[in-house]
């Protein structure tokens, strides 16, 4: 019974194990997945950068180097139809030529060696990721299947199938991302296999002149020279220039682009003039009329005589003031008026005048004594 109770704690932790290692599995999966389309572009473009350079003919280059002068070495390699890695691993051995035979070599040796590195690496991830996921894609399978077989004793076809669907997922996207690694990893061997026998070629003659150079006594260099520096310095210069190119292609197309624009945008907008016209043609030719524009329709006088009237408010009087007794006016002659002006105006009847009527008398009175 201990023994059964074990087993079975034993046997729980692994399903619990195996189902934990699931969902890392999915994720390592979609990451390999993800490099396979890394590497389906980085060999699209490695072929239009370097492969599609490689031209070379062998032959020729391996004789033109080794009846090139001393001096005509570095062109003769710069010109070659090999890659600029290339160039650059020949010329540094030849910047180097003043080393004895031993230590140039090794200094051959180790270039190589670099170069070979270097391919070993780039196809090494491809080889890793075409063996790794096919495991993955199987791990991805039998997790499932153990909950899919139980769901089915159960006769729950629901979780079966969720089961089932997770495991030909996996192997799946495990089978792809092994046949796209694998495929990527043998064209690129081929590549750098061709690459490498090149270089090996190379450098085997390039040894052959050095050595050559050295018994007929023409290396005139006493010290090292920095022809592979200056070949670097002039790729960078080439690659600096193809950018600004690319920069000011750019710039050129979004300023004729701005232009474009804004040349739309000053196009002067339509007069009255050019929008009543067009439309006042095609209503003509529609039979129906346009109403003039406002600036061009005739002025209408209006004639004084069909003037309407004008009501002008009436005047109304203001009321009488009460008559006021008369009382006695003394006879006495007004000082710088005469003495007939007091008789007048006691003569006059004086119960229907107001005080301003009386007033207005005084004054003329006055005026007339005034005259005398």
């Amino acid at each position: 019974m201990e023994f059964l109770s074990t087993h079975t704690a034993l046997t729980d932790a692994l399903h619990a194990l195996s189902q934990a290692l699931l969902a890392p599995d999915i994720i390592l999966l979609l990451a390999f997945a993800c490099y396979a389309v890394f590497c389906i572009g980085s060999v699209i473009a490695e072929y239009f950068t370097e492969r599609r350079n490689f031209r070379i003919a062998m032959p020729k280059f391996l004789a033109a180097l080794m009846a090139a002068k001393e001096e005509d070495i570095p062109q003769v390699v710069a010109e070659s139809g090999l890659l600029n890695r290339q160039k650059i691993a020949l010329l540094t051995v030849y910047d180097y030529r003043t080393l004895p035979g031993d230590s140039m070599v090794a200094l051959i040796r180790r270039v190589v060696n670099q170069e070979e590195t270097r391919y070993d690496r780039i196809t090494g991830r491809n080889n890793t990721a075409a063996k790794i996921s096919p495991m993955l894609g199987l791990m991805g399978t039998l997790i499932p299947l153990g909950p899919g077989i139980a769901a089915l004793g159960q006769a729950d076809t629901s979780a079966l199938s969720s089961s089932l669907l997770v495991a030909f997922d996996t192997t799946v996207a495990g089978l792809i991302v092994a046949a796209v690694c694998l495929a990527v990893g043998k064209i690129r061997s081929n590549w750098y296999n061709d690459y490498l026998s090149a270089l090996d070629s190379g450098m085997a003659t390039m040894l052959q002149k050095i050595e050559n150079m050295r018994e007929e006594g023409t290396i005139t260099a006493q010290e090292p020279t920095d022809y592979a520096f200056l070949f670097e310095q002039s790729i960078a210069q080439e690659k600096g220039k193809a950018k600004n190119a690319e920069a000011a292609a750019q710039i050129a197309e979004d300023v004729t682009a701005e232009a474009g624009i804004a040349k739309a945008d000053d196009k002067p907008a339509k007069t009255v003039q050019e929008v009543v016209v067009p439309a006042a043609e095609r209503e003509a030719e529609a039979g129906t009329s346009v109403e003039a524009p406002i600036a061009d329709a005739p002025k209408t006088e209006v004639p004084i005589a069909d003037a309407p009237a004008i009501k002008v408010p009436e005047i109304v009087p203001e009321p009488a003031a009460k008559p006021v007794e008369s009382k006695a006016v003394s006879t006495a002659p007004i000082a710088g008026g005469s003495a007939d002006a007091p008789a007048k105006h006691a003569s006059e009847p004086a119960g229907g005048m107001s005080m301003a009527a009386r007033l207005k008398t005084r004054r003329i009175e006055l005026a007339d004594g005034k005259s005398e």
